[in-house]
């Protein structure tokens, strides 16, 4: 396990470093993004969870020219009613509203409805959880998509945690085509606070790589408060 665990993470590594380097007629974006959740226990088997956060990107590159600088892209506000149906099995009806019009005129507000399964066998010989989302995003026009993560995660000690994980994306809407989409993630938890839990990820992410593939990689913070 250790032996598989080890090198899945350097392979995550190599990936997210390396792919900076190839491609290079295609764009590469840079962005940071910041997140806050509070999760607040409402029955026994029902919790609800509210969040903010905020993205902006430092810089946008093409063939090594620099496209654009710093520049932010939204503001978001989002909340989750779950529902635990059993010890590895959790249902999710979200909603989530991301102001994007106050950062850039040509861009519109998009409001979000978020259906989730979140599964995680238990006492499983490798420890791999699943997220299958759907989405319906309401902005200029309706964007339906799909999104299916897979996560391994293992502490390293007593107060950290390591997780790698993968999710494909696939978005249909009646005035564009298709697009398909690859994220790759390595993230470091720290849970040695009680009920509060700090982490930090960096992330690559292949957007439309079966038409005009792009090149974004994401820096995340994220900070969980559970009451």
């Amino acid at each position: 396990m250790k032996f598989y665990f080890r090198n899945t993470i350097l392979f995550l590594l190599f990936l997210l470093v390396n792919c900076n380097l190839a491609f290079s007629q295609n764009s590469k974006s840079y962005y940071y993004e910041n997140e806050f959740d509070l999760s607040l226990p409402v029955g026994e088997k029902w919790s609800m969870e509210i969040g903010v956060g905020n993205r902006g990107m430092s810089q946008e590159t093409l063939e090594g020219e620099k496209l654009s600088g710093y520049q932010h892209d939204h503001l978001e506000i989002n909340q989750f009613t779950k529902y635990e149906s059993s010890e590895s099995l959790v249902l999710s009806l979200g909603l989530r509203y991301r102001f994007k019009e106050l950062f850039d005129s040509s861009e519109s507000n998009e409001f979000r409805v978020i259906e989730q399964l979140e599964f995680e066998p238990v006492n499983a010989v490798v420890p791999l959880s699943h997220r299958l989302r759907l989405e319906q995003r309401f902005k200029e026009h309706t964007i339906h998509r799909m999104r299916y993560e897979m996560e391994f995660s293992r502490p390293l000690n007593d107060t950290f945690e390591v997780g790698v994980a993968t999710e494909a994306l696939y978005a249909v809407s009646s005035r564009e085509k298709p697009e398909a989409e690859q994220r790759f993630s390595i993230a470091v938890e720290n849970t040695s606070f009680r009920n509060l839990e700090l982490e930090i990820e960096f992330e690559y992410r292949m957007e439309d790589y079966a038409r005009d593939l792009g090149h974004e990689f994401f820096i995340v913070t994220g900070v969980s408060l559970e009451l």
